[in-house]
């Protein structure tokens, strides 16, 4: 996920980039999927996984993530680690088929791919992948859109994918899909986050929604 102004990418070959934690926060202050076991099919080193342990104790994970030098932070997060690319044939196997969410944020270059996947996978469960904003915005996706309609939930500030902290020119939201075929989405906005929060300064309260103790 690259874009002007970004300035030196974290992901390198793999695509890898730490999703910040409030943006989990601010999604699991308006969505409520059901608990069980859910899967993150692009974990890294488990940011978003240990963002909703934060505020979800009904949650068991499966993760899967390409990079092996990732799997002892995983297992650390409470999850069961599959080491492989979600992409791959080898992994339809490997996937319980009692997946009841499917959330992660995968490669820009691979998300449709990691869409149709998780839909043929993981068909009872509800899809939610942060993706910039204009991915509603392709010719190429145009008839998939028109199809499958996703949720919108969008960030009002824009996460940091960089060392520096700085933003870049993208707007992102979370794209949600809900197992089986509707005609419509949805569109919100969540709620604003401090920038005390976004700078990782101050201990998040989940009981207080989004508060900050100094």
């Amino acid at each position: 996920m690259s874009s002007t102004g970004r300035g030196p990418r974290l992901g390198g070959a793999d695509d890898f980039f730490v999703t910040p934690s409030w943006c989990v926060r601010r999604l699991l202050e308006s969505w409520s999927p059901p608990g069980g076991m859910w899967l993150e099919p692009g974990a890294g080193n488990g940011a978003i996984i240990r963002a909703v342990n934060e505020v979800r104790d009904d949650v068991r994970w499966t993760a899967v993530e390409c990079r092996p030098e990732e799997e002892a932070a995983l297992e650390a997060a409470c999850a069961r680690v599959l080491i492989g690319d979600f992409l791959s044939p080898n992994m339809h196997s490997s996937v319980d088929d009692d997946i009841r969410v499917v959330l992660g944020n995968p490669p820009f270059k691979d998300a449709q791919e990691f869409i149709d996947r998780a839909r043929q996978l993981c068909q009872r469960a509800e899809i939610m992948l942060l993706l910039r904003l204009n991915y509603v915005g392709s010719e190429d996706r145009a008839e998939f859109m028109r199809r499958c309609p996703p949720d919108l939930r969008t960030l009002p500030n824009r996460p940091s994918f960089t060392a520096s902290g700085k933003t870049d020119s993208i707007e992102y939201a979370w794209f949600g899909w809900p197992p089986g075929q509707r005609d419509l989405g949805t569109f919100r906005v969540l709620a604003s986050t401090s920038l005390d929060e976004r700078k990782g300064r101050g201990v998040y309260l989940p009981e207080r929604q989004g508060s900050l103790l100094p």
